[in-house]
């Protein structure tokens, strides 16, 4: 029988539909001018057009379920499809107004309201406008006005058709207005109100929007001054403001306390004060007020104002709180003295600035305790002393006594000394002091000259030890505070010899050891162009001297190796001459993660060996200029192979691994030595990482020694890499012209785990492949193989059931497959579309072709689309298949063995009632 067997079915059906409609209820009605309105209109005028005004049927809560927009006429009808309760209301443009806006309506059997007319009048439109405010700034608002004005609404006979009082914008409107001719008229107690242009409006048949034509000049700003509750007369009040740039002011604008004031005003015998006419915008507010002498102080000293659309009185009242005066503390030169304190009746108040003068705030009249305090000074006091208002000034307060100090140093053990001052005023004694154990002496003095001198004490037959200088004259209008005596010095000298020419990094320092124990400590540099250096003003003692060579980007450290770095010297009452410092050479240091061995090229072609240790070190380098280091490690790469130096420039020498060696073997089993030549080519390993990304390709090549022994060669792969790194190694034979080696396992896994050397890589085995062989019968080209694993491999990635390879038959029916490894047995399955192949042995099969069925619908009629149909295909052997059909077209059974078949299609309407 023919494989493809066409079925033509004719479909003959009869749908049987049917519509039952109930009766639709509505509500309607007409909307229309009122009578008023009607009458309003001109016989000239065009038919009213209804078109836009809406109708809306709603629920009680507000929820609009229906809406229509009315006829021309104003005829509307809403359809309801719901019974209840529910309002009908009227949209128009805004600003028309409606009697009613909303009706109520009851829909039951008996329809909407019983069926009667829900009828609209539109009654009226709007007139509309503003007054408009004074704006001085950005900040305030131009559509801003005063609130609260009456707007009268007048009709031409003037009698009064409505008002309305201004908003918070200054906006007003008149609603329900029929159209005719009307006038506009504007009135505040408060605010002066000036018309500009005509206050005529002529409504026609819609909203009017009246023009600008009442203005507001400005707002009035009031406040009041006191002076513990009683009024204050006379404190000047001035305006400032950052975004307002002028107002209208009559007062004359003199003695204000900064420039840019604005306008201002005097407070009254009653405290109270007034700006008229302040346009909007933001303001400062100064109070000021100054006696004949005196500046009296106002709190606050200035207050942030805001004006609005409106007239504003501040609720914070301006306080007087008294008076300021000033004053000045000198020395006995009739100098000003900086930073003494000036204390009230026991307060501190003040502080002198840098020539002496101080200021007290808020004073009254009364008699106070003036003094002044300073370290180092006496000054003379102002008892009750009678401050007023119109006094000039505080009489000066005069500094009477100074403080003379100093130190006398002394480096001998157990000595002791004095100081004496003499020569001064006559009406001043000599004084002499014992100095205290740190070396400090000091005298309180008037002003005058006096002769300092300091002598031994003979406590332990010391009276010897001598003093520079022997005595020092002072002129005493100040404190003096750094008088300074010492013992006899000597001078210590030195040179430098460095390996190059001496710099000027080069610091000495000098110690001074009594006990065991260092003390002061001096420093001095190398003179310019020269390697001499010397310590002046030193005492008599045992001293440690050290040398130090230092980097501007490290001074702390010494970056230059010396035969000895420091040198003891006893220092007595003649200069020191012999103290020289060798330099040995250059510091450099190795910061190194791993131990290795290494070698430097010096600049003079010689070779320095030495082993590197891990983790930082120093090593002294004798020659100076550049240098090469050179790193020997087999298995661990520290990335370039040298690394330079230089020491005229000795920065940290940094030594990182950057990769370790991994290698490993793979031992292949050869029939003849002679297949080594291609395998050296057709070995390669494919390196990954651990989620199957590829690294690189690597080639092998034989191990010496370990080739032809007991039938293997071994080959050698190895690569670098980083610590941490998980990599798969998978080697696999690159090789077309024969049969191809398997790898046992098929890949290996390393971890670079040691930070060092790493272990070799677990070795891998190489065996020629198994090759499956096969065909199927008769001979049938293009039929799909699949050879999969009866088992679970044990080096190789696969388990039982695990497709292992694919390929297809070719014109003769035959098929090869591999290679394969051999630790496991396969299972050979065979398919191709359209056939059935049964297996006959383990590798071959035979081959039957199968049937196809192919089934067309028609409608009565060649055009009718048709729903999908249900085919019902039933066979021998128990076989059947219900499949359901596209829109119109065709449907297909296939792969079917020979024999009978039996075909039902099925098609169902639905009934609609």
């Amino acid at each position: 029988m023919d494989p493809r067997l066409p079925v033509l079915l004719l479909l003959l059906s009869l749908a049987t539909f049917s519509a039952a409609s109930d009766e639709i209820h509505g509500c309607g009605g007409f909307v229309e001018a009122s009578s008023g309105l009607a009458k309003s209109r001109k016989a000239s005028d065009s038919k009213l057009d209804y078109s836009e005004i809406t109708v809306e049927l709603c629920t009680i809560d507000g929820l609009v379920k229906e809406s229509t927009q009315c006829a021309p006429n104003g005829y509307y009808f809403l359809p309801v499809y719901d019974k209840g309760s529910f309002v009908v209301r009227v949209k128009g443009p805004k600003g028309w107004s409606w009697k009613p806006e909303q009706v109520p309506v009851v829909i039951d059997q008996n329809g909407c309201n019983g069926n009667a007319d829900i009828n609209f009048q539109f009654t009226g439109f709007t007139i509309s406008g503003r007054i408009v405010g004074a704006v001085g700034a950005k900040s305030c608002s131009k559509d801003g006005g005063p609130s609260g004005v009456k707007v009268d609404l007048l009709s031409d006979s003037d009698e009064l058709v409505a008002s309305d009082l201004t908003s918070s914008t200054g906006g007003y409107s008149f609603v329900n207005i029929i159209p005719g001719s009307y006038k506009l008229r504007a009135s505040h107690p408060d605010y002066e109100i000036e018309m500009r242009g005509s206050s005529e409006v002529d409504l026609r048949f819609g909203n009017a929007v009246v023009e600008d034509v009442f203005f507001v000049s400005g707002y009035n700003i009031h406040g009041s001054v006191v002076a513990q509750g009683n009024p204050i007369l006379g404190v000047h009040l001035y305006l400032y403001s950052n975004d307002v740039k002028e107002v209208p002011c009559s007062q004359v604008l003199s003695g204000a306390p900064r420039e840019g004031a604005l306008c201002h005003a005097v407070s009254g015998a009653d405290g109270k004060f007034s700006f008229r006419s302040i346009p909007c915008g933001n303001y400062e507010l100064l109070p000021y007020y100054k006696g004949e002498n005196t500046v009296f102080e106002v709190s606050p000293s200035s207050l942030p104002v805001s004006v609005e659309h409106s007239h504003m009185r501040i609720p914070e009242k301006f306080q007087v709180t008294g008076f300021s005066v000033g004053g000045r503390v000198v020395d006995g030169s009739g100098v000003g003295v900086e930073g003494a304190n000036v204390i009230i009746d026991g307060q501190l108040r003040a502080v002198t600035d840098n020539l002496g003068y101080y200021r007290l705030d808020q004073v009254t009249s009364k008699k106070y305790t003036i003094v002044a305090e300073k370290d180092h000074y006496k000054f003379n006091r102002l008892e009750n002393f009678m401050i007023l208002p119109n006094r000039a000034s505080i009489d000066d307060i005069k500094s009477v006594r100074y403080d003379v100090c100093g130190v006398v140093r002394t480096v001998t053990p157990n000595s002791k000394a004095m100081v004496t001052l003499t020569h001064g005023p006559e009406n001043v004694k000599p004084q002499r002091k014992m100095v205290s154990e740190n070396g400090r002496f000091f005298f309180e003095v008037p002003s005058g000259e006096y002769r300092l001198s300091a002598l031994p004490v003979d406590s332990e037959g010391l009276s010897s030890l001598m003093f520079s200088p022997g005595y020092i004259d002072v002129n005493v209008n100040n404190p003096l505070l750094n008088v300074e005596f010492s013992q006899s010095q000597v001078n210590v000298h030195g040179k430098v010899l460095c390996k190059e020419k001496c710099n000027q990094n080069i610091l000495l320092s000098l110690v001074r050891i009594a006990g065991g124990i260092e003390h002061e400590k001096k420093t001095a540099s190398l003179e310019h162009d020269d390697a001499n250096f010397v310590f002046t003003k030193v005492f008599p003692g045992k001293y440690r001297l050290q040398v130090k060579h230092f980097s501007s980007e490290a001074p702390t450290n010494d970056n230059w190796c010396w035969d000895q770095n420091t040198l003891d010297a006893d220092v007595g009452n003649d200069d020191v001459i012999d103290i020289v410092f060798v330099q040995k050479g250059y510091w450099i240091e190795l910061i190194a993660t791993h131990a290795t061995e290494a070698y430097i090229h010096q600049p003079d072609s010689s070779k320095l060996d030495l082993f590197i240790k891990e983790g930082p070190q120093i090593i002294c380098i004798e020659t100076p200029g550049q240098h090469e280091l050179h790193l020997v490690n087999p298995c661990i790469s520290f990335g370039n192979s040298s690394i330079v130096f230089d020491t005229r420039n000795p920065m940290p020498v940094h030594i990182s691994a950057r990769k370790y060696l991994v290698r490993g073997e793979i031992h292949v089993h050869m029939s003849s030595p002679l297949e080594e030549i291609d395998l050296l080519e057709d070995i390669v390993v494919d390196a990954f990482k651990s989620d199957e990304s590829s690294v690189e390709k690597i080639s092998t090549i034989p191990v010496l020694g370990k080739s032809h022994q007991n039938g293997i060669t071994a080959f050698e792969y190895s690569t670098w890499t980083d610590l941490g790194e998980d990599l798969i190694f998978a080697p696999r034979d690159s090789s077309t012209g024969r049969k191809k080696l398997l790898f046992y396992p098929s890949r290996q896994q390393f971890s670079v785990s040691t930070n060092g050397c790493q272990d070799t890589v677990p070795s891998i085995t190489a065996k020629t492949g198994l090759y499956l062989e096969g065909s199927v019968s008769p001979p049938t080209s293009d039929v799909d193989i699949k050879i999969l694993a009866a088992g679970n491999s044990k080096f190789a990635t696969l388990k039982k059931g695990d497709i292992t390879a694919e390929t297809k038959t070719n014109s003769d029916g035959l098929f090869f497959a591999g290679p394969l490894y051999d630790d496991i047995g396969y299972e050979v399955e065979a398919s191709k579309a359209g056939y059935h192949l049964k297996q006959t042995g383990p590798c071959s099969f035979a081959c039957q072709k199968l049937g196809q069925i192919l089934v067309r619908i028609y409608g009565e009629k060649d055009t009718e689309m048709l729903p999908s149909v249900l085919l019902s295909l039933s066979g021998e052997g128990g076989y059947r298949n219900n499949s359901i059909s596209g829109f119109g077209g065709t449907f297909s059974f296939d792969n079917l063995f020979p024999g009978s078949f039996y075909l039902r299609p099925l098609l169902k309407f639905l009934q609609h009632a």
